[in-house]
């Protein structure tokens, strides 16, 4: 075994973990998203206002609904920003230092 192979494996079994973390926090990321979609379809207001402005902000929303076309991929984007908040807020609590 060459000394080079022992930092090969280093540097793989390092980048291992950074795509598991990754696919980690898609997935939880993803679970906040449907959390929250769920949570608006039943009349929660907690994200309500919140979702409401970033669409109002959103010209291809407005667009979308002037034509008659689907506005919701522009809902599920603009869930996604605030799930990844959220998701960022609830990490930052259990290591406040980030």
């Amino acid at each position: 075994m060459k000394p080079s192979d022992d930092y090969y494996y280093q540097l793989d079994a390092a980048h291992q973990r950074k795509v598991d973390w990754q696919a980690g926090y898609e997935i939880a990321l993803d679970e906040v998203a449907t959390e929250i979609d769920n949570d608006l379809k039943q009349g929660d207001q907690t994200h309500y206002h919140e979702l409401t402005e970033m669409l109002c902000d959103n010209d291809n929303f407005w667009l979308a609904i002037g034509s008659g076309a689907s506005y919701e991929p522009y809902r599920q984007e603009a869930i996604k920003k605030i799930a990844e908040r959220e998701l960022n807020a609830r990490m930052n609590d259990y290591d406040p230092d980030i």
